[in-house]
């Protein structure tokens, strides 16, 4: 490898580390935001004397929304920052440190244990949320299984349009 190599290939090592770096940060960041956004909706929803009971629904389910979403993004983000710890660990295998140590206290604990186990809390906050606005603040005057089902029906059209628009996009027409 010539010297103009090596400096390219040091350059992109350089920022593939600074971008694995922030991503990581942005990562460890979105279950605060889960708890703060929660928190916060949760405390509406539940202490403020003067909001109709409406409101008060709308705040819970959007609450369960959002910690759905961030569910979905922190995801996302992990899977993005594998990708650069791939290349990382491209330019020097011997020195690339797995987080995997020799004598691991918990070697069921892979690469991915820290986000799903957020992830786990934080759908737990969605679920929480979901239960309180529809059997403490449902505010219609008929069947709260009529609002259940139609949330349960709205949330699968979401996923329906996220992932058959991510596999559409994925495996172009005529491949």
């Amino acid at each position: 490898m010539s010297g103009h190599d090596f400096d390219r290939e040091k350059v992109c090592y350089e920022q593939n580390f600074e971008h694995a770096r922030t991503l990581n940060a942005q990562m460890n960041q979105m279950p605060v935001l889960a708890m703060t956004i929660t928190g916060g909706l949760w405390f509406g929803a539940g202490v403020t004397d003067h909001l109709p009971i409406e409101f008060r629904f709308a705040l819970l389910i959007f609450a369960s929304l959002c910690d759905l979403a961030l569910t979905l993004a922190i995801l996302r983000v992990r899977d993005v920052f594998e990708s650069y710890l791939e290349k990382i660990k491209n330019f020097c295998p011997a020195n690339f440190a797995t987080g995997t140590p020799a004598k691991p206290k918990m070697p069921w604990l892979g690469s991915y244990s820290m986000i799903s186990i957020y992830c786990a809390l934080i759908l737990l906050g969605a679920l929480f949320s979901v239960v309180a606005a529809f059997w403490k603040y449902w505010p219609f005057a008929f069947s709260v299984w009529f609002g259940v089902g139609s949330y349960i029906a709205v949330l699968a059209i979401i996923y329906g349009r996220l992932f058959t628009h991510a596999k559409a996009s994925q495996h172009p027409a005529g491949s």
